[in-house]
């Protein structure tokens, strides 16, 4: 559960070789030229964002409402928009709902997005992910994704963020003192792409360990999230800017810590510059002010 706080650089191209009773590796058009060091963010559209909120629970599970929850909606909703993600929220479902709509968003043709994101906002434990009614284990999230099964966002960023808990222990930090005085392609080339490539999956907390949330402000962790993406979200690249959230989460709290979990797979970095309709929507709008 949650918890709310109180206040190829080489040229050299193998062979494939397929052991017996292994398929074939599957051959994908890949958006992006093997050796770019930046994603291909100019397809038509940013792609889909889906967030699941659960904040209340079947008394069966033993859960409180996860007051607060609310506000992280809004605040994802607001930063995302503002990124040219077509977001959808889906509040309060059951096992069955989260699994179909995974698999529904994982079974869409994706040839004309960017990439994919996902954000669950819940209680955790242990390696689970709770539902309204159940749980299930956060890689039924991911797998739908890969290569293989999802062809249209093979070579494209997918990207998940888990809000939950994913024990009790409590972080109650160190105390840090500082003196002052020192704070002054080859196109047509062939390549193979791993199945577990081009993910990121973002935890708001370390195995083991609680997450704390406000119940006014919403979660450390997505509230942090939001901040750095309306702030930075056009300039820097998503790894660093997931470097600024941790250091906003890790300096937070008071009487307890947080240090959120980045696990990449990303190979390369990752913008969101503006999309054509979205510039023309900011340069309208800012001639209707004179």
């Amino acid at each position: 559960m949650d918890l709310t706080d109180a206040n190829a650089t080489g040229q050299h191209v193998p062979t494939a070789v397929h052991p017996q009773n292994e398929r074939p590796t599957r051959q994908i058009s890949s958006p992006v030229d093997r050796d770019s060091r930046v994603y291909n963010m100019q397809h038509q559209r940013r792609g889909k964002a889906y967030i699941f909120n659960h904040d209340l629970f079947d008394a069966s599970l033993k859960l409180g409402e996860r007051v607060g929850s609310k506000t992280d909606v809004e605040n994802l909703e607001r930063a995302l928009s503002q990124l040219d993600f077509k977001v959808s929220c889906f509040h309060n479902c059951d096992i069955t709902s989260v699994r179909k709509n995974i698999k529904q968003l994982a079974e869409q043709d994706h040839t004309d997005n960017d990439c994919v994101m996902v954000i669950v906002l819940s209680h955790g434990m242990d390696g689970k992910i709770y539902t309204s009614d159940s749980f299930y284990h956060p890689d039924e999230l991911w797998l739908p994704f890969t290569s293989d099964k999802c062809p249209s966002l093979a070579g494209k960023p997918k990207l998940f963020f888990i809000q939950a808990c994913q024990g009790m222990k409590k972080d109650a930090g160190s105390t840090v003192q500082y003196d002052s005085s020192k704070m002054d392609s080859v196109a047509t080339q062939e390549y193979s792409i791993p199945t577990m490539a081009d993910f990121m999956i973002a935890y708001s907390t370390i195995p083991g360990y609680v997450s704390w949330r406000n119940t006014e402000n919403g979660s450390w962790f997505i509230e942090a999230l939001c901040e750095i993406l309306i702030t930075y979200g056009r300039q820097d690249d998503l790894l660093s800017m997931m470097t600024m959230v941790l250091l906003k989460v890790a300096t937070l709290g008071r009487n307890y810590s947080q240090i959120p979990c980045v696990v990449s797979q990303l190979i390369r970095r990752v913008y969101f510059p503006p999309k054509q309709s979205s510039y023309t929507s900011i340069c309208l709008a800012s001639y209707n002010l004179f």
